[in-house]
Parts: structure tokens; sequence; C-alpha cells
């Protein structure tokens, strides 16, 4: 058995079921060797590789398995950087497998070679570069249990010339057990629990999970602790609980989750850390101790924390569970929160409540799209002043159902992760701005050819506009290359062989949803909105940014 085939045969025995990724001549003798697979392992052809990767990097957070991406040497690796430094930063499971130079031409700067290993290397959990072809499918499976203990990308590099050598058939096995946390600390975040006046957990990717969900609300419901939760963490408690707060940090906390964490006594992250974008560059922090659960190793050198564990947090939750009895948070407290509850409940009614002549209201939108969501929706959604109207409106009700790139700051993983969902036998909707739209639109093709019903909203208001308001209000009106002109997206789905519709007025809204969640094929819904319409967001921890 040849290297191609051994590691397409060890990727079949761990589980993989799709292969996002884009060919070349550095990998077209593994393309060759998933031919003989195709039963099993599902060749997903794509036609750029920051979608192929963003694919990949949303199966990962879906399934907890490693969505895997095949990449060409040199320019295919460069162009999946985006993607895999969104799973890096947001701590999704993946593997990149990227064709390399040949070993005899390895480090003579030849056609199609960059140090591939130095471009991820701070990106990724772990690199590796297979230069004997009996070691393939033992760096395989140490890529694929090193991307599930520790919840990142992995990039393995082959070398062109290695594909076709003889191999070794020797199974493999995966060692991915994560790290448990030790029963003093258990104890101790217990204790600092129960002396806690103004508590506050903040659930992270970490627990976003069926039993990590279970768990976190059964604590609070325990206990009367209210949650909040990161970007990546939405989900992992039903956001019309009484006591999830919704998401806290900058790009969609709410006044009410983002006032718990500057005002509380301890803080409990599970699955996550306190980072730039959970505190609005560390210039919004709580005013007592922090707690944290979470895999990131490198957590401990950004704050100094009371307690930090680098250990699985589904697991410390299920052994915390069992160490609050008797304790209940003051109800002060709980009230003082829903004092700023009611007052970000009526800005969200209000902005849904707006008339903007000519132009469709988005918040109205959102808030019409999520009363027809049902148990399978996943939405996507990449980075814009859009993704606030999806953080405010879209509640997400189970664990998983809403993914974004958080940390990275990227723009372009909504469209790829929706139809990464739509695969997954999900409802796939991706949540993206015009601007956004346009950087992956060509995979609309690939929606198309691989039957793929993935639904697609565009918030179109022709411009960059969280740079538009910037330039408005910060640089006294000076507005300069943010403003552009769009296709039709309706008339441009229909190029592609897809379905599309236009909405520029409010009473547009339900028969366009209504026509998009009914749809068996790819939709885009172009939402025409007003470049001054205003989405809802908390105003104070961003003037001190």
């Amino acid at each position: 058995m040849d290297a191609a085939h051994s590691i397409a045969e060890c990727m079949k025995n761990f589980g993989v079921r799709r292969v996002y990724g884009i060919i070349g001549t550095s990998v077209v003798d593994f393309v060759d060797a998933l031919y003989d697979y195709r039963d099993d392992i599902c060749y997903i052809s794509c036609r750029h590789e920051q979608v192929a990767a963003s694919m990949a990097d949303a199966e990962g957070r879906l399934t907890g398995f490693p969505g895997v991406c095949l990449v060409h040497a040199a320019p295919g690796t460069l162009n999946a950087a985006i993607s895999v430094a969104n799973a890096y930063k947001d701590g999704s499971p993946m593997v990149v497998i990227a064709g390399g130079a040949k070993r005899e031409l390895y480090g003579k700067n030849t056609m199609l070679e960059v140090d591939q290993q130095a471009v991820m290397r701070p990106i990724t959990m772990a690199t590796f570069r297979v230069d004997d072809a009996m070691k393939a499918s033992a760096v395989i499976a140490e890529a694929f249990s090193i991307a599930m203990r520790e919840c990142g990308p992995v990039y393995v590099e082959v070398a062109e010339d290695i594909w076709l050598e003889e191999s070794s058939e020797e199974r493999v096995e995966l060692k991915a057990d994560k790290p448990r946390a030790g029963d003093d600390e258990v104890e101790r975040v217990a204790e600092m629990l129960k002396r806690a006046a103004k508590p506050l957990i903040i659930a992270g990717f970490g627990v976003n999970s069926e039993e990590g969900s279970k768990l976190l609300t059964e604590l609070a419901e325990k206990t009367g602790i209210p949650v909040a939760t990161t970007g990546n963490g939405r989900g992992a408690m039903d956001e019309l609980h009484e006591l999830c707060l919704g998401r806290v940090g900058f790009g969609g906390g709410s006044i009410h989750a983002d006032n718990a964490l500057l005002n509380s006594d301890f803080v409990l992250c599970l699955g996550c850390q306190l980072t730039d974008v959970t505190t609005y560059g560390y210039n919004w922090m709580p005013k007592g101790d922090v707690a944290a659960v979470t895999l990131d190793r490198e957590a401990g050198e950004k704050l100094d924390y009371a307690l930090i564990s680098y250990s699985d947090a589904v697991d410390f939750l299920r052994r915390l569970v069992e160490k609050v009895e008797g304790y209940k948070a003051p109800e002060e407290w709980l009230k003082e929160i829903e004092g700023w509850r009611r007052t970000w409940s009526a800005m969200v009614e209000n902005a849904a409540n707006t008339k903007y002549e000519g132009f469709a209201n988005p918040a109205l939108f959102f808030k019409k799209l999520n009363e027809r969501l049902e148990d399978d929706v996943v939405v996507a959604a990449g980075q814009g002043m859009h993704v606030l109207y999806a953080q405010t409106y879209l509640k997400a009700r189970r664990p998983r159902s809403y993914l974004a790139a958080t940390n990275h700051g990227a723009m372009g993983f909504g469209f790829p992760a929706a139809m990464a969902a739509a695969l997954l036998g999900k409802t796939g909707i991706a949540v993206v701005g015009d601007g956004e739209f346009m950087m992956t639109l060509q995979d609309l093709e690939t929606a198309v050819r691989e039957k793929i019903p993935v639904k697609i909203v565009v918030v179109n208001d022709s411009s960059y506009r969280v740079l538009y308001f910037r330039q408005r209000i910060q640089k006294g009106g000076r507005v300069y290359g943010t403003l552009h002109t769009n296709p039709d997206f309706a008339k441009l789905a229909e190029v592609f062989g897809a379905e599309g519709m236009v909405v520029s007025a409010d009473s547009e809204i339900d028969d366009a949803i209504k026509a998009m969640m009914e749809s068996e094929n790819p939709f885009i819904l172009d939402l025409r909105i007003s470049p001054d319409s205003f989405a809802p967001f908390n105003p104070e921890p961003s003037v001190r940014m």
C-alpha cells in the first residue's frame, strides 16, 4: 500500500467522512487515492482554499471531530491560512493536509515552495512534514490525536514524491483523551463560588456540547448563578432560559451580560478564558477574582487568574455540580441584572420597530426569521456589523447551533460554514454582509454542483459598514473606500443555478423568509438595507476601547 492509500485508509478507520479541498500537482496522487475510498469518504472540491478550510473548520465545530482540508503546496496553503487562523483562535479541531516540495528540491526556494511550516506554526497546535512514506499513517494519527486532545488545527505537509512510495500498513490508533482537572482544583472553584455575592459563569466552546449544556443548565438552576456566553459558547445554554444572559463582549454583547461581567465579584470561565473580545480590549474587567477552565495553554500568560485549570471543561463541570450543594446566588444580584436586561430589551424592541424609507429594516427581518427557526437550524456568521443582528435576534436554543469566526476577526467564514452544516444534515443559514459574501461567492458553484441546500442572507448595505460608520463619526465624514456597488445577488444566484429573492421593504419580509426556508436548493436572500441603519449594541464599553 502506498502512502496516499495508507493515509486514506487511516482516515477511513478514524471515521472521516468528508475531505474539503482543491486539487493541485502536489496532491493529485492523494486525490487519486481518495477515488478508491469514495464510498466512505466524500471529496468536496471547492473553488477557493479559504472556503475549503472554513468548511473543514465548521465540521470540526459541529461534530467535535476534526474536519479535514486538503490544499496544494505554497499558494494553496497560503490561501487557506486565514481559515486555519480562525480555527486556531476559536479552538476548533481540524487537520490540514498539504502538498509540499519534492525532497530533492526542498529548501531550494523552488517553484510552488514557501516555508509552509513556518507560516502554519503560529496558527496551529502542531506542524509535521512527511519525508518518510513508512511514517505517513503514524503522523496522521498523531495529527488527529493532537487536534482532538487540544481542540485546534494541526498541519501536515506531505512531500510531493512521497505519495506513491510504499508505506506501512500497521493500524494506528487515536490518543485523544483530554486532560482532567485535579480534585483540589474543583474543590477550590466550588469554595470560591460559595463565597461570591455577585457570581457569573461565562460558558465557552469547551462546554458547548450536549453533555456540557445539560450540566451547565443543571449547575445554573441548582445555584441560581447567571450564565453569559462567549461568541463560540452561544447555545451552551438555551438563550431563552431566565438565567442565560446571552453573549458577552465586543461584537454582540448585551448590556446585561456586559454589566454582569463588569460588576461581578467572581467569574468562572468554563471552556474559555477572558480575552480582549470578552473584555473589550481588557478595558471591561470584573471587580473580583476570575477562575478559568480551558485547554488553551496560553491563557495564563494573558491574565493573572485566581485559578486556572488546563483541563476538559465538561469533565470539570460534571464534578463541580456535585460540590455546590446549598449555595444560591443572592436575589439582589439577580435583580440588578434584571434592570440591565430591561434596558437592553427596550433597545432591541425599538430597533425592530424603526422604519427606513426605501429599505427593509434588518432588525425586523431577523426578529421574524427567528420565529421560523427549527430544531435543526445552524446559523453561521463571519464578521461585520451585520453579525450584530444575528447575535441579538437569532436565539441559540441548542448546543452548536450558532457558529461564528469570533476571535480572529476574519470575514469569509459564514457561507462556507453554513454549507458544511447543510452537508451534515442541518438547515444551514449563512448571515453575511455584502462585503463578506463577495469574498467567497465563487463557491456558490460548489453549493449548486454538490446540491447543498444552503440558505444565504446577504445583509446588503453596499458598504464596509463598520469602517463607514467610523469614517462618519470619528473621521469627520471623510468617507473613502467604504462605499461600493454590488450585483443583484438574486439574479446572480440564478446565473449559478441557485434561487434568489430581493427584499427591500418590510412588507416583503414574510414571503421572502417563507420562500427561503421552504426551498430545497441553494438560496440567496438579498436583504437591501440602509447603510445608516443601526444595529443594537452596548455603546458604553466600546467607548473605552
